[in-house]
Parts: C-alpha cells; sequence; structure tokens
C-alpha cells in the first residue's frame, strides 16, 4: 500500500514549521524535539513503498504510536507554556557566578528561545498546542485505519 497521502501530509507539516522557522520565529529546544516524530514517521511512511510492502500496516502502527506520543510530548510542552507546570532547567535562562568575562561572552551571543514563552500563538494557541491537536488528530485517524486493516 503506498502511503502517498500520509507522507504528503508529512511533508506538509515539516514544511511549515521550517517556513515559520525561515520567517524568524526561532524554535526552542523542545520544539525542535517534537519534530522528530514527524521525521520518523516520514521515514516509516517511505519505507513500505520500496521495501515492506505487505508489511505496512506495522509501519502504520508505529506511526500512530509516534504520533500519539508526540501529541503527549507537544502537551506537556503546552503545559510549560502556559505555565500549568515548570519545565526542565533547560527551559529557562539561569546565571551562575562563573567568571565574568565569560558572562559578559554569553550576553553578547544571541539567546535561545526559551520553551516557557511561546515565541507565535495563532488564535491563542502556540504552534506546541497546534502540535497536539494534529498529532492527537493523525494518530488516532492512522490507527483507525490500522485497525480497518487488521
Amino acid at each position: 500500500m503506498i502511503n502517498r497521502n500520509l507522507i504528503s501530509f508529512i511533508i506538509l507539516i515539516l514544511v511549515s514549521v521550517h517556513l515559520i522557522e525561515a520567517i524568524g520565529f526561532e524554535p526552542c529546544d523542545l520544539c525542535l524535539k517534537q519534530r522528530w516524530a514527524w521525521y520518523i514517521s516520514l521515514f516509516l511512511a517511505i519505507i513500505p513503498n520500496f521495501i515492506f510492502n505487505d508489511k505496512n500496516k506495522y509501519f502504520l502502527f508505529f506511526i500512530s504510536l509516534f504520533l500519539f506520543l508526540n501529541a503527549w510530548f507537544a502537551g506537556w510542552h503546552s503545559g510549560i507554556e502556559w505555565g500549568f507546570w515548570e519545565g526542565p532547567q533547560t527551559c529557562k535562562a539561569s546565571s551562575n557566578k562563573l567568571n565574568e568575562n565569560l558572562i559578559e561572552t554569553l550576553k553578547s551571543l544571541p539567546s535561545a528561545p526559551q520553551c516557557n514563552e511561546a515565541s507565535l500563538r495563532i488564535l491563542g494557541l502556540s504552534l506546541a498546542g497546534y502540535n497536539f491537536i494534529i498529532s492527537l488528530l493523525s494518530s488516532l485517524v492512522i490507527f483507525r485505519k490500522v485497525r480497518k486493516i487488521l
């Protein structure tokens, strides 16, 4: 079974987040990690077309699983952005009492976006919130398709 629609959908998602990044909205560390599930899903959607075309249901199941876990991760990240719970220490800027020259050097560098602040909100939701919705719905639709195949 060829997963053309799924491959096109995943490519659309990945291109859109890279376009948003090219416009100037830098992703935080957690945002970058949320893309892993999409890259893995793209790889898993392509494999059956070349190698294991009779095992497509297993690849779809793993895609559904990865996207479900990604929805959980994106929901956790959204909760951090809304202040519902604390994120990892890498989400906040911290100051250490190290060498003053080192601190001055670090201050002159452009700062990385923090995970607890959404750099872009569209209709009140951050990109992590949209990733939660899209990942969860995609996971459920794909899982439903896998159940029909079995």
